[in-house]
């Protein structure tokens, strides 16, 4: 390949955004969606959150805990591996924004469980191969972009949608 030719990869979605490497997939929530989602959903005070993929420094566990609720969180980076890991307190719900990668396993993970959940995903993943997973889920799209910011403080703005297991109590 000549120097000034790009390759087929250069045009990827995943290169296009700045997903195509594992350590570039965790993208800090600011607290304005998860205010927002909270006026929405109304879930009870006495329920239970995990945030399967944050530690207690996380926008999602500061405004859940903030808002009056119990929050368990856990984070791969302190060996609570989301693939393996559940807590043993009891939890009812899942509300987080899991990383960008694996989207089908997420979700069907998160399926097992037999709990709500609540996902912050990118657009894009409408644009990718699901299979039948998105058919069994609903969603709840955001109006604005989300500055979300990176370890490195970068910031990237992405459209993005809430994605619930259908049958998800609290959306009226």
């Amino acid at each position: 390949m000549k120097k000034n030719e790009l390759k087929k990869d250069n045009y990827n979605i995943r290169n296009i955004l700045g997903l195509q490497r594992k350590n570039n997939n965790e993208f800090y929530t600011p607290k304005e969606p998860i205010i927002e989602l909270i006026k929405i959903l109304k879930i009870p005070k006495n329920k239970v959150i995990w945030c399967p993929f944050d530690t207690e420094k996380s926008e999602f566990v500061k405004v859940l805990k903030e808002n009056g609720y119990k929050v368990i969180f856990s984070h791969i980076d302190n060996g609570k591996d989301f693939y393996e890991y559940e807590p043993n307190e009891k939890w009812d719900l899942i509300i987080s924004n899991p990383p960008f990668s694996q989207k089908r396993l997420l979700i069907e993970r998160c399926e097992s469980f037999n709990k709500p959940f609540c996902l912050l995903y990118g657009a894009t993943i409408f644009s990718q191969s699901m299979g039948n997973t998105l058919n069994r889920c609903q969603f709840l799209f955001i109006q604005r972009n989300i500055k979300f910011t990176t370890k490195t403080d970068e910031v990237k703005s992405f459209q993005c949608a809430w994605l619930f297991n259908k049958g998800f109590p609290w959306i009226k």
